[in-house]
């Protein structure tokens, strides 16, 4: 029902000779992995298995209307599709409705990424891939629900972009570790400053999110956060006549919002899959109990060899997630390299390599490898 709704509002769109017509595009990313699995009560590495995997593939509605010679109204409908057959099609991606005034910038009310993760750009070498994607690392990769952001138009401020944007609580908790409910505007705030000169081959990126719920992955649990996150990308190509080369990084801090409501919450049980929806695995009481913060990194490069198709890429990026009363850092880590051939602008194949470390006791690496395919439309 969903995929006949999906094309009859295509449809429809497509043949309205009245408005501009939408653009249909999309992205199929497909993996075949050789993945390392963990017993299911410890955190030995137990198998290895074959998969294939969809890696965030998608489709999506995207247009914009005249309305005066200055100001348009815009539109994106985006959602999530398994090429591999698993789970269910049609999962919420980004989708937002707005207003753009040239010279001066975007609104947009809707559900898409934060700016504190569109920051990153393009630093993570293992973007969108289930396994290797930062988000299994590092906090602060939302894309979160209820939002009215702000873009400016980065052309009329030479290079500069500033973005902000404001979530909604809509009376309802947002921070999964209190009781308290949120009605105001601007419950939650994400912003980030961005610089970017192609001539130059500079990228920056200045970001932080207020009050946006994160995932810490060294203690597998959601909390409201603070997060600090500063980016830099330099295409040496453009910058030093090192053609082909572009070196990246990013720091970030994050911490929790309301650590003494985290640190004395009860446990949440966990909950089933069902057939349309993945398992959510439970969280145990006071699992941020002595939280302080986490730290973390990522450096990265990528070469294009010249009048060929083919780049190599690596990266290594880390978190240490410290804690008070005595108890031990946790260090996560992930160590890995990519190589792509480009067919054509749009699509590419590529084989990888990757580990990940957790230096907690008897938790084994694990260890990662495979092949894909993208294919953007």
């Amino acid at each position: 029902m969903k995929k006949l709704l999906l094309a009859t509002a295509v449809s429809a769109l497509t043949i309205n000779a009245v408005q501009a017509a939408p653009t249909v595009y999309g992205k199929l990313h497909v993996t075949l992995d050789n993945v390392d699995k963990f017993s299911a009560t410890t955190k030995a590495d137990t198998d290895n298995v074959w998969e294939i995997n969809s890696n965030n593939s998608r489709i999506g509605v995207k247009g914009e209307e005249t309305l005066t010679d200055n100001l348009k109204a815009i539109y994106l409908v985006e959602w999530q599709v398994n090429t591999d057959g698993d789970g269910t099609d049609l999962g919420q991606r980004n989708r937002f409705v707005g207003l753009k005034y040239d010279r001066i910038g975007t609104v947009k009310v809707g559900k898409f990424d934060s700016y504190l993760k569109t920051a990153q750009g393009k630093v993570d070498i293992f973007n969108d891939m289930n396994y290797l994607d930062i988000t299994r690392i590092m906090a602060g990769e939302n894309r979160p629900n209820n939002v009215i952001g702000f873009e400016s138009d980065t052309k009329a401020l030479n290079g500069f972009g500033i973005n902000l944007m404001l979530q909604q609580g809509e009376n309802n908790k947002l921070d999964p570790n209190s009781n308290d409910v949120s009605k105001n505007l601007g419950d939650a705030i994400s912003a980030s400053l961005t610089y970017e000169n192609k001539d130059m081959g500079v990228f920056a990126a200045l970001a932080g999110d207020k009050n946006v719920v994160s995932t810490f992955n060294a203690v597998s649990a959601k909390a409201e956060a603070d997060v600090i996150r500063l980016v830099g990308s330099l295409n040496l190509g453009a910058m030093a006549n090192v053609a082909g080369l572009t070196l990246n990084g990013m720091y970030q801090n994050a911490e929790p919002t309301n650590l003494s409501a985290a640190a004395t919450a009860p446990g949440i049980p966990g909950i089933p899959a069902t057939g349309t929806t993945p398992a959510i695995p439970a969280v145990a009481a006071g699992v941020f109990r002595n939280f302080d913060k986490e730290n973390s990194f990522l450096v990265s490069a990528a070469y294009a060899i010249g009048e060929t198709p083919w780049a190599v890429k690596a990266q290594y990026h880390q978190s240490t997630t410290s804690f008070d009363g005595g108890r031990d850092d946790v260090e996560l880590s992930q160590i890995g390299g990519m190589v792509d051939y480009m067919f054509n602008s749009k699509t590419r194949a590529y084989g990888y390599l990757a580990q990940q470390s957790d230096d907690r006791k008897n938790v084994d690496d694990r260890m990662y490898a495979g092949v894909g395919m993208e294919f953007n439309f």
